[in-house]
């Protein structure tokens, strides 16, 4: 695996040499990589969910081992091959390093996360957990507010405590697909959860990548638009 520490960070890259294959590499999220014992939130454009099938992709390619709650119902093995393929690549053994939850509603999720989470990391050595969809099923309006509050309340404080004993988790919650005014409640739970937020913004041809880090809130970076397109499944 390379040596993350030895490359050159994301906030030293120039917006005019970042492209979304440079952002899957130990250059550009080195955070993903390194830190131990964080949680990394992925907001804002729905586009975020491409975002993370690079990521993801990126880890397996240095051998790790990944867990993956799917929350949305996004996931694209297909994708994920694309984008690892290459000469020497072992397709069955990188998948082998990808292991799956699906979550389809707020009370599943709630399950995956504080009965399942911690036991399927040990299980699989892996240190690296993605939520992909956080919030997508906290949309649902069968669930009452009050009822998705506390299951996210209580899913939260669950990832910070996998994030105390040494886990790194990528958040990806992106903005809901349609406005829903009534649930505008539940994204803070994400930002004040995480150590590290990036939101993503749409820009008629390109998407800003923004640091909501106090120190960094004037940093940006300027990416073309996705090459791929991640819709979610309507099978179930």
């Amino acid at each position: 695996m390379a040596d993350p520490s030895s490359q050159s960070s994301l906030f030293e890259i120039e917006a005019t040499d970042l492209s979304w294959q440079k952002i899957v590499t130990p250059a550009a999220l080195e955070a993903v990589a390194r830190d131990q014992g964080r949680i990394i939130g992925f907001i804002g454009h729905r586009g975020v969910f491409a975002l993370g099938h690079y990521l993801m992709a990126w880890r397996l390619l240095q051998d790790e081992s990944v867990v993956l709650v799917d929350g949305a119902n996004i996931i694209d093995l297909p994708l994920i091959l694309k984008l690892t393929d290459g000469p020497k690549t072992n397709r069955r053994r990188l998948l082998d390093r990808l292991h799956l939850s699906r979550a389809f509603t707020a009370h599943q999720l709630e399950a995956v996360i504080c009965e399942r989470l911690e036991k399927a990391l040990q299980k699989y050595k892996s240190r690296l957990c993605f939520v992909s969809g956080l919030l997508d099923t906290f949309y649902d309006e069968e669930v009452p507010a009050w009822e998705a509050t506390r299951i996210l309340r209580k899913t939260t404080e669950k990832l910070r405590a996998l994030a105390h004993q040494g886990c790194r988790l990528i958040l990806l919650a992106p903005d809901p697909p349609a406005p829903t005014a009534q649930r505008k409640n539940l994204a803070p739970f994400v930002i004040k959860s995480a150590n590290r937020i990036f939101a993503l913004v749409h820009e008629k041809d390109r998407y800003l990548l923004i640091d909501d880090a106090q120190t960094a809130r004037d940093k940006h970076w300027v990416l073309p638009l996705m090459p791929f397109s991640i819709k979610r499944s309507s099978s179930r």
